[in-house]
């Protein structure tokens, strides 16, 4: 069955490509970024994803230790309304970090998909990169 191992969860202020990517109105904006690796129903690693969340929008979230659900469990948990997602594809060659993690040759080429999730009133909620193998 696939299935996510969480490499890392922080909780940060956001940095200059996140608060323009959350649209957010303040610099002080508490995220959660988490790092983890899917893997397919063989238990091969099969992507790498960076997600980051803003945590104003999902209160008690960050005293929560377990895994990170996927954006759609998140929202209906905190009754906020998923409208709009905009994502960007691109093949780029894999980076050393992203190619330990697949299991892959630096520079091999991988699927590079960058989605920013909103509310239905247009709110950023959600800005996920995933490094896919191809």
């Amino acid at each position: 069955m696939p299935h996510a191992l969480t490499l890392a969860q922080t909780i940060e202020t956001a940095n200059i490509v996140e608060w323009a990517k959350l649209a957010l109105k303040s610099p002080q904006a508490r995220l959660l970024r988490v790092t983890r690796i899917l893997f397919d129903d063989k238990d091969r690693p099969i992507a790498l994803e960076e997600a980051v969340l803003l945590l104003d929008r999902f209160p008690g979230l960050a005293s929560n230790a377990g895994e990170v659900p996927d954006i759609s469990e998140l929202a209906q948990r905190h009754g906020l309304l998923l409208g709009r997602a905009s994502e960007r594809a691109s093949i780029v060659p894999a980076t050393k970090d992203v190619a330990m993690h697949l299991g892959i040759p630096i520079a091999a080429n991988v699927l590079k998909l960058d989605r920013v999730v909103e509310t239905t009133d247009g709110e950023p909620v959600e800005w996920r990169v995933t490094f896919r193998k191809i």
